[in-house]
């Protein structure tokens, strides 16, 4: 009996000691589980991961619908790495050699055919501190130390404004109409600049003739006759680049290789051979009622003035090149406006609001102030005098609207400036303006 009451004390104090360790585990539990800290902690993790899901189906639903943009879209903020601006002794030898990547040196190009408004458009762009072009035309040709002096202006003002190279906050170009009329300036941009975005203008060939034609007399330019039909054809480097064929603009544009140039009928376009066949019949039948004489001394004038007539061989042979460029066509994204868009106040409207998405500027573009010019003309294209020149004119015109929409324009890179005017515009291609009053005050511009 003494031995069972001296062990009984004992009993519960051992199997306290059993429960210690489960009593200790479940107060550690409680606590854990329970605490405000690890609340948060959990919580956290949880919002992070929701946000990090939100944001990545984000940021490829804006990529998805973004997907027409260049890879490096200026200024965008679905990027945010910064890739700083490499030397200029990285990017040109000391004796002028290119010898690295120098695209993202020129973000847009304004190369539009002469008298298109290019200066108005290069003066309006530049009225936005997101954008720098040069004040004067920036042209690159085919002597090399162009590009070289290029890439050291553009390249300074890119250390000027604190540029890196990606991204960009501001967007940087340059005019130079009359681009696409020379095949070696075409190539610098296809071995240089394949991701700038080109800005190009467009009139009826009739209203850049005159316009051309006035604007090179008003420069005091001698040895401009002021008999048009001697303006004909093809230039001959004595007429200072006005001639008609100068107003062929779907010959110039198809050295950009946005379409086959296989068919027939594309060709006959560009070669300007509908015209041609119909003329040679007329010139048939002249001398089919005794003429043969009075044609063949007009027919050899107008070779030493560089008829069209005589220099279709010459369209025919440069052809080769145009194919060769459609195999290899230049990838640059092109905006086409016509100049009676720019004073249109509707769509004027829709040309700001264009150029502002297609050079993805942030600042809202300020509003075109409708202007005419008010030079003194050498000629009225409308008189009679003139007929011949018009004629032929128009001709490029129809073939110029018929080319632009059969073919340039299906290409998926090519834009046009509000369509429903710019299409409007076009119609009128192959009408003389002067024999049109719908028309007519285009040429005004």
């Amino acid at each position: 009996s003494s031995s069972s009451s001296s062990s009984s004390p004992m009993r519960p104090f051992y199997y306290l000691l059993l429960l210690l360790p489960s009593l200790l585990l479940f107060g550690f539990a409680r606590y854990y589980f329970t605490s405000p800290s690890s609340f948060s902690s959990w919580s956290t993790f949880e919002i992070k991961q929701a946000d990090y899901l939100h944001n990545n189906n984000t940021n490829n639903k804006q990529a998805n619908s973004n997907n027409h943009e260049d890879d490096e879209n200026i200024g965008s903020n679905t990027t945010t790495t910064i890739i700083p601006l490499p030397p200029l002794t990285t990017l040109l030898s000391p004796n002028g050699t290119i010898i690295s990547d120098i695209s993202f040196l020129l973000d847009f190009a304004i190369i539009a055919f002469p008298k298109s408004g290019t200066t108005f458009l290069k003066d309006y762009l530049n009225r936005t501190n997101e954008t720098h072009l040069h004040q004067s035309e920036l042209c690159m040709k085919r002597d090399p130390l162009d590009v070289a002096d290029f890439v050291r202006r553009y390249h300074a003002l890119h250390v000027r404004y604190d540029q890196p190279r990606h991204p960009k906050t501001v967007r940087f170009g340059i005019k130079c109409p009359g681009t696409f009329y020379r095949t070696d300036d075409v190539h610098v941009y296809h071995r240089y600049f394949p991701k700038t975005k080109f800005i190009v203008g467009l009139r009826h060939p009739i209203s850049w003739f005159e316009s051309f034609y006035n604007y090179q007399r008003h420069r005091n330019v001698s040895g401009l006759p002021s008999d048009t039909s001697k303006l004909v054809g093809r230039c001959d480097g004595r007429h200072f680049h006005v001639c008609t064929d100068r107003g062929r603009f779907h010959a110039a544009l198809a050295r950009l290789g946005k379409t086959p140039m296989r068919e027939e009928g594309e060709l006959d376009l560009l070669l300007g051979r509908r015209y041609e066949d119909r003329r040679q019949q007329q010139q048939q039948q002249e001398q089919g009622q005794g003429q043969r004489e009075s044609n063949r001394k007009t027919n050899t004038t107008r070779e030493n003035n560089g008829s069209h007539h005589s220099k279709k061989h010459q369209h025919i042979s440069s052809s080769s090149r145009r194919r060769h460029l459609a195999q290899n066509g230049l990838p640059n994204r092109v905006l086409l406006y016509q100049v009676n868009q720019i004073h249109d106040h509707r769509t004027s409207e829709e040309l700001s609001i264009d150029l502002q998405r297609y050079l993805n500027i942030r600042q809202t573009l300020p509003p075109i102030a409708s202007y005419r010019q008010t030079k003194a003309r050498a000629i009225d294209i409308c008189h009679e005098e003139h007929a011949e020149a018009r004629g032929v004119l128009v001709e490029h015109g129809a073939d110029a609207r018929v080319w632009m929409r059969e073919y340039f324009l299906k290409h998926p890179s090519v834009g046009v400036v509000e369509s429903s005017s710019f299409h409007r515009i076009l119609d009128g291609w192959g009408v003389d303006p002067c024999l049109n009053d719908t028309i007519l005050h285009e040429r005004e511009v």
